[in-house]
């Protein structure tokens, strides 16, 4: 009897201690239960490139179209010019003359440009002697483009040394402008051709009978550096 019992509690004592346990089947013990991510895209289903995202993942457009002009505010250039001049008020008393100009000029736009030459001319006159002139100038110019050609329009105002024998005129005001056309050859170098005009009066406040004028019309071949 004793030994039925003993049997009877441990059995007793074996099924409570089965039943502490929570048993699964074989096939919750497969890979980790990870939910599927499925490629982010645009609302329907538009192309989305995050190559425009800033730190924060915004979308960025600045709505800023690039374009290519030949110049832009802050390019400048440096030029240098020849010409012969043919004076058209002088022809009884002057001849075939000549002027060399050295001139640096800056872009406010891509279009619109301001700066300032130098300029030493000469013209002989038919008893031998020599009328020279040193005119300093300031000069706005407006220069379209198309394709490699510019066309600069240019209105020069500014003061003159002139002298002429032991005699000389200062300041002596003078009014050039100009128009011509270049080619540029590459970013850094432009060729062309201009035409000027330049009129230069000499004014007497004790004798007006002695006012004169002298105009010119001068050719111009000439090289630009740009930079």
């Amino acid at each position: 009897m004793k030994r039925n019992t003993g049997i009877t509690f441990l059995f007793a004592m074996l099924f409570i201690f089965a039943g502490s346990f929570n048993f699964v089947s074989a096939k919750d013990y497969g890979a980790p239960d990870v939910t599927p991510i499925t490629p982010m895209s645009s609302t329907e289903g538009d192309y989305y490139d995050d190559s425009d995202e800033d730190a924060d993942g915004d979308y960025y457009d600045d709505g800023y179209d690039q374009e290519y002009t030949q110049n832009g505010p802050g390019d400048s250039f440096i030029k240098l010019l020849a010409m012969p001049n043919f004076p058209l008020n002088f022809g009884d008393k002057m001849t075939l003359g000549g002027q060399i100009t050295v001139g640096y000029h800056r872009f406010l736009t891509s279009m619109l440009a301001l700066g300032a030459d130098l300029s030493f001319g000469y013209n002989p006159t038919i008893g031998g002697n020599l009328f020279t002139y040193v005119p300093i100038t300031m000069g706005i110019t407006f220069q379209p483009y198309i394709w490699r050609f510019e066309f600069p329009i240019t209105l020069n105002v500014g003061a003159a040394i002139e002298n002429y024998l032991s005699y000389t005129y200062f300041p002596g005001l003078i009014i050039r402008p100009e128009v011509g056309v270049f080619y540029r050859i590459n970013e850094n170098w432009s060729v062309g051709a201009e035409c000027e005009f330049t009129y230069m009066p000499q004014w007497y406040a004790n004798d007006h009978s002695k006012d004169d004028y002298l105009f010119l019309i001068s050719a111009v071949a000439g090289v630009r550096y740009h930079f």
